[in-house]
């Protein structure tokens, strides 16, 4: 009886876009051509609390109508841009939870209605964590003037500005942002680096911020790549010397590469830094933390690899450069790090893979793997593989890659859900990809991060990239985190590693 109800209300909910579509469509005659839709978001698995799908229906047509039935009624909208009611969208997908959604289009030529084939939209019991932040930033390399670290909350279309570097144009020289990271998911206790002008490291500890200073002592460079440990006052950093290369007759007509790096750790309470890996003969970057704080992932590159030594100009061989994924046991108690061990030899299949991210259930690795160098979302050879941690198998998930460059990702805090930067849409801005990962660690087919106006994707002339998952929206406001960067520093003291 309630079941019978929930139906009825969901129906009389959809009478005013029923109403509002052109007639004779239930009629239609069955066609073979498969529904042009973008986003495509047929046949895919997605989360019970992601916002409405809006679409735009490209097939040739008169006009056209979209229905989605799901177990507690059907939601029936007139053609071609899909606009889904957000209520209505949500008593569809609650009712579909652990089901499916069947999707249906119809379109009408030279007065005759044509069924298209049905597709299906699988709705997961397990839900994607509700906000993901990003930086948006043009898709050049020689300006940074214009850079936002916005939050979005996927469960509807809001979203907001972290902090906009624009907030300094006029007062200050160009401010390059970057690097943004949460402990544990939470949105309390955060991270974030500018560059240039007002320059520094913000870390937010719940109500508290302050702005740090980081080179000091032998370190080769201010911190760059951070991971929050899970639980301590811990940040694990790569110390890197950056570079871009440009090339005239290389098809990679640029490549950013590092010409040494080392790993430190930040302790967060005492503003102390200590290091975690210092080898002459190895660039070592993009540490992460697993989710038991009880393991340090990290890239290396071993110099004699290549043929270099620490005096080699890199420059010279990015082409050559490769990394592997190591790994390090930690001691929370005694803060004290154990030995390397590989994880992942990517160098002996001619490959190099960085970026490791490991699940939060401890299953899995996913890495960035691309044919050479560290910095893939350059690079069309760009792709996402998996290792699974209890036998070392590892392989590429070729269900979710494409041929253009597949770079950062990063897991949802239940270990189901990844969400990717691609440039799979027209090979020159990467855009924000999901996809519904299973216990076995197979990947489902991607869909585009929903918007209002599906156009907007093709509008926004700005690349997304380090998208990275939390559980809440960050409180401080911009005009707050403004403040905190034009407030002196917190310069920071070296220590003998443990």
């Amino acid at each position: 009886m309630m079941r019978r109800c929930a139906r009825w209300m969901l129906l009389l909910a959809l009478l005013v876009p029923a109403a509002c579509t052109p007639g004779g469509w239930r009629d239609a005659s069955p066609a073979g051509e498969a529904p042009a839709l973008y986003p495509d978001y047929t046949d895919i698995v997605i989360p019970a609390n992601i916002a409405p799908l809006n679409f735009d229906i490209l097939n040739p047509a008169d006009a056209c109508v979209a229905v989605l039935s799901g177990p507690d009624g059907e939601l029936v909208l007139r053609g071609p841009e899909i606009r889904i009611p957000q209520k209505a969208w949500r008593r569809l997908t609650a009712g579909a939870r652990g089901s499916a959604i069947q999707g249906t289009v119809y379109v009408r030529r030279d007065g005759q209605w044509l069924r298209l084939p049905d597709y299906r939209i699988e709705v997961s019991a397990d839900e994607i964590d509700p906000y993901v932040t990003y930086r948006l930033i043009e898709p050049g390399y020689s300006s940074y003037g214009s850079l936002v670290l916005r939050q979005r909350d996927l469960t509807s279309f809001r979203e907001r500005d972290l902090y906009n570097n624009q907030l300094f144009s006029g007062r200050v020289e160009q401010q390059c942002i970057n690097c943004h990271s949460f402990q544990n998911y939470c949105p309390d206790n955060f991270q974030f680096h500018a560059r240039e002008g007002a320059g520094g490291t913000v870390v937010v500890t719940g109500d508290r911020a302050k702005k740090v200073a980081f080179k000091t002592g032998d370190l080769i460079s201010n911190a760059v790549y951070p991971s929050w440990h899970p639980t301590e006052p811990l940040i694990a950093y790569s110390v890197n010397k950056t570079a871009q290369g440009f090339f005239r007759t290389h098809r990679q007509r640029i490549e950013v590469y590092d010409s040494a790096s080392d790993l430190i750790l930040y302790d967060v309470e005492r503003d102390q830094v200590s290091y975690i890996v210092h080898d002459s003969l190895a660039y070592e970057t993009f540490p992460y933390w697993a989710a038991d704080g009880k393991t340090l992932y990290y890239a290396s590159s071993y110099l004699p690899d290549w043929g270099a030594d620490p005096g080699t100009n890199a420059f010279l061989h990015t082409d050559r450069i490769r990394y592997n994924i190591f790994c390090l046991d930690f001691d929370p108690q005694t803060r004290t790090f154990g030995t390397p061990r590989l994880v992942f030899d990517a160098v002996a299949d001619s490959l190099s893979a960085v970026t490791p991210r490991p699940s939060p259930d401890g299953r899995f690795l996913l890495s960035g793997v691309g044919s050479y160098g560290s910095f893939h979302v350059w690079h069309e050879s760009g792709d996402i593989y998996i290792t699974d941690l209890s036998t070392g198998q590892t392989r590429p998930m070729d269900e979710i890659n494409s041929d253009k460059a597949e770079s950062f990702k990063a897991w949802s805090s239940n270990s189901r859900w990844i969400v990717f930067t691609s440039r799979r849409d027209d090979g020159s801005y990467t855009r924000l990809y999901f996809s519904y990962v299973d216990e076995n660690g197979r990947g489902r087919k991607p869909f585009l991060l929903p918007q209002k106006d599906p156009a907007q994707n093709r509008r926004l002339f700005k690349s997304y990239n380090v998208p990275e998952f939390t559980t809440g929206a960050v409180s401080w406001s911009t005009k707050q985190l403004e403040d905190v960067l034009l407030s002196d520093p917190v310069q920071v003291e070296q220590i003998p590693s443990k």
